[in-house]
């Protein structure tokens, strides 16, 4: 049973909550502030790097793999966890390419679905966990603090061209997302340079860079539906370091008030030493 403060006063709490860390740097930001609001936070980590990242906050952390759903969730409701939420990358292709490691709940559950979309294995994990006792809260309710709202983060405003890629970015960005490929699109001068799919943001921005051989517009959304349960969007210092180009410059638009910005201060201060602009649209 942890501790927290409430108006200076400690007050005592037994609520368990059940926290699967996939790869980043947000697991640990979410780990500890689920510690700040006074919950015992039970780790349950898909990786090594997961693993260093949540102990400092946690009661525990065990080590599972995403393929054996019917253990994790068996190990979760073990622990006393009623409540549990999901955060950081999951590779879903890792996950699909090792079917010998999957469990018989797993392939279950997989076998009922009619496509291996995010949002449907997702949905169907979610709905899973809710069905056996334990309700999956969602990620904004403990990072709410981490989604800026409308305004430039840095000393660069975008030009009046970098807005018009902005504009026709975020239109298709929002089409792509509405299909579930991805929630990311990468500009140059309205041209389409790459768009986000199974390899992931960081992937395709360096694909869009190489391409467009200076510097590009990056618009990232959130799905027209999103579930604030799984795969927010969000940007770090590694979206900025794969926008970097020797010619300086760029734009980082996202989604205000629907995308995770971490290490805010560190991305703005590398973006002002490089000319890039971020903006919350």
């Amino acid at each position: 049973m942890t501790t927290s403060m409430l108006e200076g006063v400690q007050v005592k709490t037994g609520r368990k909550l059940g926290l699967v860390a996939g790869s980043g740097k947000l697991p640990g930001v979410l780990a500890q502030s689920a510690r700040e609001r006074g919950y015992d936070v039970i780790g349950f980590a898909l990786s090594d790097e997961a693993v260093a990242r949540i102990s400092p906050h946690c009661e525990k952390v065990h080590t599972i793999y995403p393929g054996q759903i019917g253990r994790n969730i068996k190990l979760i409701r073990q622990e006393g966890c009623k409540e549990m939420v999901f955060i950081g990358k999951v590779p879903k292709l890792d996950m699909l390419k090792q079917i010998t490691k999957l469990d018989w709940t797993a392939v279950r559950e997989l076998s009922k679905l009619s496509d291996f979309s995010d949002d449907s294995i997702q949905l169907a994990i979610g709905e899973l966990c809710e069905a056996h006792g334990v309700r999956v809260l969602t990620q904004s309710e403990f990072l709410r603090h981490i989604f800026p709202n409308v305004g430039v983060l840095t000393k660069r405003q975008p030009t009046a061209a970098e807005y018009a890629d902005v504009d026709y970015g975020f239109a298709v960005a929002k089409e792509i997302a509405r299909l579930d490929i991805g929630q990311t699109v990468i500009v140059q001068d309205r041209i389409i340079m790459a768009i986000e799919a199974a390899e992931g943001t960081d992937h395709a921005i360096k694909r869009a860079v190489s391409l467009a051989r200076g510097p590009v517009c990056v618009c990232k959304v959130s799905k027209p539906n999103q579930d604030q349960r799984f795969d927010i969007p969000a940007v770090g210092m590694n979206t900025l370091e794969a926008m970097f180009h020797e010619k300086r410059g760029g734009v980082l638009a996202i989604e205000a008030n629907a995308t995770m910005v971490v290490e805010q201060s560190e991305m703005a201060e590398f973006a002002d030493a490089n000319g890039i602009s971020i903006v919350a649209v």
